[in-house]
């Protein structure tokens, strides 16, 4: 996918929990998805994750090291999971359902 810089929202840096490693690298939040460019090592693996928000079920909320309030759990239609560890995870959860109730609004006349 390529990412138009003016459709983000919001921008911040997120590792996303994998079954065999994490995955380091900017998160974007767009107006229709959130984007996670992760590589895996400097020159190992390049991952790039797109969630539509028109697929997201459930946010939840979780703790990294059962301590730290920084994991956002995300759970779509086809029940995919997606764990970011992030910054501010509070105001991530806001913008991301913000952007949700922007999708589902109805046109306006």
């Amino acid at each position: 996918m390529r990412l138009n810089k003016g459709d983000i929202v919001r921008a911040g840096h997120a590792h996303m929990r994998r079954p065999m490693r994490g995955v380091e690298g900017p998160l974007y939040l767009t107006k229709s998805a959130l984007f996670h460019e992760g590589s895996v090592g400097p020159y190992i693996e390049s991952v790039e994750t797109i969630i539509d928000l028109k697929d997201i079920k459930e946010i939840k909320t979780k703790r990294s090291m059962g301590l730290i309030p920084n994991v956002i759990k995300i759970i779509t239609h086809n029940n995919n999971i997606f764990k970011f560890s992030v910054f501010k995870r509070e105001d991530w959860i806001t913008a991301i359902n913000k952007m949700r109730k922007e999708l589902y609004a109805p046109a306006e006349d």
